[in-house]
């Protein structure tokens, strides 16, 4: 007796809300993970490949929306399409303060960075997620996020010299 494979109508909208779901958890793994809790407050580890300058490029990063006095802001800043989401080239923990923050990043190197905050309310080192996996915290990308969450194409911004502007969702 022949099996017939499974299928279940579209339905955009969750069709939707899945991939938005993947690809914040995708592109924002290395922010959600204890691992980044704890190399975001780590001490300089020992490089493993030589830098081209030990202090690199500082950038203001000009955050809006952030809920005030509330947990902590992570913040991870990468280098390039290959490490988005997998392996941030910096990353900070920086205390929530006013709903307007500015914060300076310093370390990076390179043309061009993507950033991804989350606001960890909880403080508990990774992102709250409701029971369809979408973000329960506030989270922001630099450059113009797509409905489709932070990607590299739509997050990377020049190391210019001028603020880097991030509005946290609410």
């Amino acid at each position: 007796m022949p099996s017939q494979p499974w299928s279940r109508p579209k339905n955009t909208c969750r069709t939707r809300l899945s991939i938005l779901s993947t690809l914040i958890t995708t592109a924002g793994l290395a922010l959600l993970s204890p691992a980044y809790a704890q190399t975001a407050t780590a001490p300089e580890a020992p490089a493993s490949a030589p830098e081209a300058a030990p202090a690199g490029v500082c950038a203001t990063v000009e955050i809006e929306n952030v809920r005030p006095q509330q947990g902590q802001l992570m913040v991870a800043a990468y280098a390039s399409a290959e490490t988005f989401g997998k392996r941030p080239l910096k990353a900070i923990r920086v205390p929530a303060g006013e709903a307007r923050m500015s914060v300076q990043f310093c370390g990076l190197n390179g043309h061009e960075v993507a950033l991804m905050l989350f606001q960890d309310l909880d403080s508990d080192g990774k992102m709250g997620r409701n029971i369809m996996g979408m973000p329960t915290e506030p989270w922001g990308s630099s450059g113009k996020p797509s409905m489709f969450g932070p990607q590299w194409d739509t997050g990377k911004v020049a190391l210019d010299g001028r603020p880097i502007a991030v509005k946290m969702s609410m």
